[in-house]
C-alpha cells in the first residue's frame, strides 16, 4: 500500500472511530486522573478479530487502580505495538465510584492463508513463497506489496511484461480469519519495441526517452531490462514527462494519450502524444500565513522561485520543502505550505505560497514496532532526537534515511501519535525487517591470482551472544575461505559498531594468507590478528587506529638467486597504524562526484623481528561531465624508513596502478635473477576517463605513471615507467563492475618489454 493509500485506510479507520466515539457519553480523560477504573470495556469498528480479553493483555491499566493518563499513552503504544490493532482510541466515562474505560479499537485482520486466481504459467506454489505471513499473525499489508511486486518480476522475466497482480483482503470468518486473493492477468507477451512521441515540439524524442524507466529492447539495452513494459511503469514514466515539462517552464503541459499498440506476436509499440501548452515566467513571489517566524522577508532571499525567471516545478518543490523545514526544525510538526498559481497575464503567472503554521510540539515517547530480531537499542542509538525535544520534523528525515542505511529493514515508516497532552506527539516507528545474512559461493579469474574458489559468510546484524541465530545486535560478522591455483587465504572479522556505548567501530580480525602469486622466486605466507578503532570526526572524516600482529615465512625457491635466499625466514611483526580519512565519493563502485584523501603511518618494532616506519598518502578526485562521461584522477605515494625486508618494501605493476606491467614488475631488480625485490619508495597516478557504450556497459581510456626507488643495496633501479590504454567496465554481476583492461608501455624500464598487456579484475578499490 503506497503512503496516500495507507494515509487515506488510517484516516477512514479514525472517522470510523469518531463515529463510535460520538454516541458515547464519554469525559476528558483528564479530567478523570485519579479516579478509580471501575472497568474496562473493548468496542470495536468494523470486524472483531482479536478478542477482548486480548485486547485488555496489552493493556498496563487496571480494574481496581487509580488512572493514569501516563499509563494511558502507555496502554495506546503497547496495543499499536502488539500488531493486532489499526487503529485506537482510549476514551473514558463517569462511573458509581470512580471512572469506565472505553478502548475502541479497528484490529487488524488475522491472516488465514492465500489463493491465486488466474495463474497458468507460474505454479501457486511457487507464487505462494513470495508471500512471507505465517498464519494467525496479522497481516502486514507492507508484506502484501512486496509480494506482489516480486510476482510481476517473475512474469517480467519469462517476458509478460504485461502481466499484472492485484490482491484483496477476504472478510474475516467468524473466528476473525481472512484469506488474501492475489488476481493475476498474465497478458501476452510484449517486448517494448519503439517509443515513439507526438507534438513534441520542445524537446527531442531521444531527451524524453533519456528520462523514461521503460527502454527500448535493442544493443544499448542488451544487458540490462530493456523493453519491460507494463501499465504501472508507463504511468510513472507519464507523470516524470509531465514533471519534465513543467520543471522548464510549460506549466500547463500534459500527456494527452499513451497508446500501447501491438507490432506483432512478440513487440509492443508505445505512441505517447504531448501538449507542450505555453511556458511561463514568474511574475511574481509571495508568500501569507506567516506569524510566527521572522519571514518571508529573511527567508524570500533563498528561495529558487524568483519573479522575472522562468517558472520550474522542481523549484517550487525546493521552495516549499524550505519553508516547511524551517517550521519542522522548530518543533511545528503540522505545518502546511500549499501553493496557488495565479494568472498575471503576457504569459506570467503569480506564486502565492500559502502557510498554515500550525502548533508547536514536543517528543513524548518514541515507540518502535516490527523488530523482531533487531534489539530496540541498535535503532534507538542511531536516533538523532530523544523524548523532551521540540518534535523537529527534519530531524525526522534524517532518522529515516539513518534506519534505511542500516540495510536491516525493507522499509521505515515515522508516524507521529496524538497523545493525551496538547502540545507533545508521540513518534512510532515502524520497520518491517528482512533478512541480513548471506552465504555466497563461487569461483573467479583475475590477472592477479588467477582461478580461484570462495565461500563467504556474511551477517550484518550480528549478536555474538544471541545462540543460535547470533542476530539482533547490530554487528557486522564476516567468514571467507578462498583457494586457488595460486593463493589459499581465510579470515575471520567482527565488527562492534558502537564500542562502549559510544559510536566507536571495534573491529578484530584474525587471518591466514597463502600468497603464492608474490614471485617465482619465493612464496609468502601470513598468519595473525588485528584489532582497531574507527572513530568518525565529521561527516565525510573518520581515523583509524589499528594494532596488527602477524607471523610472516619467506621461503625462497631451493634455485633462487641470493638476494632471494638472503630474504628467507619466519618473522614475527607487531605494528601500530593511524589512519585518517576524507571521503565524499557519491558512489562507492561508481563514483562521478566528490574525492576520497587518505594518509596513515604504520609503525613496526612492537615486539618481533620487524622494525620499520611506513608513510602512506594517497587520494582520488572525481569530476561529472557532460553526456555522463566521468573523468577521474588518483594516486598514491608510499615511503618506507627501513626495507630491510621484502614484505616491507614497495612494488608496482598489476590491474590496480601501472597496468601496462606485469603484477609487482616494476621496481628495483636482483641484477642475478632479473627479479623485482622492491623498493623504500614508491608513487604511481592516473588518469582515467569511462564513458556509457550501453546499459550497464561502459567504456574507459586511462593514462598510468609511477616509480618505485631506492631498493636494497646492489639491486638496480629501473626509473619511471607508464603506460595508456583502453578498457570496459561491465556492471552485468552486481554493483561492483568487472574490470577489462588493454594496455601498452610508454616508458619502461631495461627488464620489461614494450608489449600490451591484458588486465582483468572484479570489484572496486576501497
Amino acid at each position: 500500500m503506497n503512503l496516500s493509500r495507507r494515509l487515506k485506510h488510517r484516516l477512514t479507520g479514525l472517522g470510523l472511530a469518531l463515529l463510535a466515539m460520538a454516541a458515547l457519553p464519554a469525559a476528558p480523560l483528564q479530567a478523570q486522573e485519579g479516579k478509580t477504573i471501575k472497568s474496562i470495556d473493548v468496542q470495536y469498528v468494523g470486524n472483531q478479530t482479536v478478542s477482548p480479553d486480548r485486547i485488555r493483555s496489552h493493556m498496563a491499566s487496571r480494574v481496581g487502580e487509580p488512572l493514569s493518563l501516563a499509563q494511558v499513552d502507555e496502554d495506546v503504544k503497547n496495543l499499536y505495538a502488539s500488531g493486532d490493532v489499526e487503529n485506537v482510541r482510549i476514551l473514558s466515562e463517569s462511573a458509581s465510584g470512580g471512572v469506565a474505560l472505553i478502548a475502541v479499537v479497528q484490529t487488524r485482520a488475522v491472516y488465514g492463508g492465500v489463493q491465486f486466481v488466474g495463474n497458468t504459467l507460474i505454479d501457486s506454489s511457487k507464487l505462494k513463497k513470495k508471500v512471507d505471513l505465517r498464519v494467525n499473525k496479522p497481516i502486514d499489508e507492507s508484506v502484501l506489496k512486496t509480494a506482489r511486486e516480486e510476482m510481476q518480476e517473475m512474469y517480467r522475466k519469462k517476458g509478460f511484461s504485461e502481466a499484472t497482480v492485484t490482491y484483496r483482503i477476504g472478510a474475516p470468518t467468524a473466528e476473525g480469519y481472512s484469506t488474501v486473493v492475489y488476481t493475476i492477468d498474465e497478458g501476452t507477451q510484449g517486448v517494448l519495441r519503439n517509443v515513439d512521441f507526438v507534438g513534441n515540439v520542445s524537446f527531442p524524442s531521444v531527451r524524453l526517452k533519456d528520462i523514461m524507466t521503460q527502454k527500448e529492447k535493442g544493443i544499448k539495452s542488451i544487458f540490462g531490462s530493456g523493453g519491460a513494459t507494463d501499465a504501472e511503469t508507463l504511468a510513472q514514466d507519464v507523470r516524470a514527462i509531465e514533471d519534465f515539462y513543467r520543471d522548464n517552464g510549460f506549466l500547463n503541459a500534459r500527456v494527452v494519450n499513451v497508446s500501447r499498440v501491438r507490432a506483432d506476436a512478440k513487440h509492443v509499440d508505445v505512441v505517447i502524444t504531448i501538449d507542450e501548452g505555453d511556458t511561463y515566467q514568474v511574475d511574481s513571489l509571495s508568500i501569507v500565513g506567516v506569524q510566527s517566524l521572522s519571514m518571508p522577508e529573511d527567508i524570500l532571499p533563498y528561495l529558487k522561485t524568483k519573479a522575472g525567471d522562468q517558472f520550474a516545478g522542481n523549484k517550487l518543490t525546493e521552495d516549499i520543502k524550505l519553508i516547511t523545514d524551517q517550521y519542522g526544525s522548530r518543533g511545528y510538526a503540522d505545518a502546511r505550505v500549499v501553493p496557488r498559481l495565479e494568472d498575471a497575464g503576457n504569459g506570467g503567472v503569480k506564486v502565492v505560497l500559502d502557510v498554515t503554521e500550525g502548533n508547536i510540539y514536543k517528543i513524548g515517547k518514541i515507540q518502535i514496532e516490527g523488530n523482531d530480531k533487531t534489539r530496540d537499542h541498535v535503532i534507538r542509538r542511531e536516533l538523532p532526537l530523544e523524548p523532551g525535544q521540540p518534535y523537529d520534523t527534519t530531524r525526522m528525515d534524517v532518522t529515516k534515511r539513518r534506519l534505511e542505511n542500516m540495510n536491516y529493514f525493507s522499509s521505515v515508516e515515522l508516524m507521529p501519535v496524538d497523545t493525551s497532552y496538547l502540545d507533545e506527539k508521540d513518534l512510532l516507528i515502524r520497520v518491517v525487517e528482512k533478512p541480513t545474512g548471506t552465504v555466497n559461493f563461487g569461483a573467479g579469474f583475475s590477472s592477479i591470482d588467477s582461478l580461484t574458489g570462495f565461500m563467504e559468510v556474511t551477517q550484518t546484524n550480528f549478536d555474538l551472544f544471541d545462540w543460535p541465530s547470533f542476530t539482533g545486535a547490530g554487528q557486522r560478522f564476516r567468514f571467507s575461505v578462498r583457494a586457488g591455483s595460486e593463493t589459499r587465504d581465510a579470515s575471520v572479522s567482527i565488527t562492534e559498531p558502537w564500542f562502549m556505548g559510544q559510536r566507536l567501530a571495534l573491529t578484530t580480525e584474525a587471518y591466514y594468507r597463502n600468497l603464492l602469486y608474490y614471485s617465482d622466486q619465493y612464496d609468502q605466507t601470513e598468519a595473525g590478528a588485528a584489532v582497531s578503532l574507527r572513530k568518525s570526526l565529521g561527516e565525510f572524516t573518520y581515523g583509524v587506529l589499528e594494532f596488527r600482529g602477524e607471523q610472516i615465512e619467506i621461503d625462497p625457491d631451493t634455485i633462487a638467486s641470493d638476494a632471494f635466499l638472503a630474504e628467507g625466514g619466519d618473522f614475527f611483526k607487531g605494528s601500530v597504524g593511524v589512519n585518517v580519512t576524507r571521503d565524499t565519493r557519491d558512489n562507492v563502485f561508481m563514483p562521478r562526484e566528490g574525492h576520497k584523501v587518505n594518509a596513515g603511518f604504520e609503525f613496526a618494532g612492537i615486539g618481533g623481528d620487524v622494525e620499520d616506519t611506513v608513510a602512506t598518502v594517497s587520494g582520488a578526485q572525481y569530476f561529472d561531465l557532460p553526456y555522463d562521461v566521468i573523468f577521474s584522477v588518483n594516486g598514491a605515494f608510499k615511503r618506507s624508513a627501513d626495507g630491510d625486508h621484502i614484505f616491507t618494501r614497495h612494488f608496482l605493476g598489476g590491474a590496480n596502478n601501472l597496468r601496462g606491467f606485469d603484477f609487482r614488475d616494476v621496481g628495483p631488480r636482483d641484477p642475478d635473477s632479473g627479479e623485482t625485490i622492491g623498493g623504500k619508495q614508491a608513487w604511481n597516478v592516473t588518469a582515467e576517463v569511462t564513458f556509457p557504450i550501453v546499459e550497464k556497459i561502459r567504456g574507459a581510456a586511462f593514462y598510468d605513471a609511477g616509480e618505485v626507488s631506492d631498493g636494497p643495496v646492489g639491486s638496480v633501479d629501473g626509473g619511471m615507467n607508464s603506460d595508456w590504454g583502453l578498457g570496459l567496465r561491465l556492471f552485468i554481476l552486481g554493483s561492483a563492475p568487472v574490470r577489462l583492461d588493454y594496455a601498452f608501455p610508454l616508458q619502461s624500464d631495461g627488464f620489461n618489454d614494450d608489449g600490451g598487456r591484458f588486465q582483468f579484475t572484479m570489484g572496486a578499490q576501497f
